[in-house]
């Protein structure tokens, strides 16, 4: 089970360092190789395939509700990577300006919209957040429910984990 995790926290570090820290929040993102687009593609079905098995054995429903759950927990996923990319981003920007020989006053007046761009898209991951969990939770018994909050924050929790000791261990990959 271990492994899936470790592939996914690789490849959505790896994702997140594709695009150069100091780009602009906006533009769109270069294309991956074909190959890396396959690898990553193969990767994430292994992860979907692993939360489809843990949600069917967690909560002992169907395998067509488990993929359907599974199904929503990755564009969940996919929505809250794009918003974290474009959240470090700005953190990037905002400590370039802040570090920068600019006068105060300057650095003021160019950081102010960043931050106001930064704490957007910090309330859009709250409330997608809610909107996600509300969604997975709605169709499920409490007992369901419970187990769910569980497993999901179990999952997470290694996925952080892992990608704090792939940082710790090798750097950057």
């Amino acid at each position: 089970m271990f492994r899936p995790l470790l592939l996914l926290a690789l490849t959505t570090a790896l994702t997140a360092q594709q695009e150069p820290a100091h780009a602009p929040a906006s533009p769109a993102p270069a294309l991956p190789a074909p190959g890396k687009v396959a690898q990553e593609g193969h990767i994430l079905a292994q992860f979907y395939q692993m939360r489809v098995t843990r949600i069917q054995q967690t909560l002992g429903i169907s395998e067509d509700r488990a993929k359907a759950l599974a199904e929503r927990w990755g564009r969940w996923d996919r929505d809250f990577i794009g918003r974290a990319r474009q959240m470090m981003q700005l953190r990037s920007q905002l400590n370039q300006i802040l570090v920068s020989p600019a006068s105060e006053e300057d650095k003021c007046a160019k950081v102010k919209p960043l931050v106001e761009q930064f704490l957007d898209l910090r309330q859009q991951q709250e409330d997608a957040k809610h909107k996600f969990e509300a969604e997975m939770l709605k169709s499920l018994t409490p007992a369901q429910q419970a187990r769910m909050i569980l497993l999901v924050e179990d999952i997470q929790t290694r996925i952080r984990e892992t990608l704090r000791e792939a940082r710790r261990g090798g750097g950057r990959f």
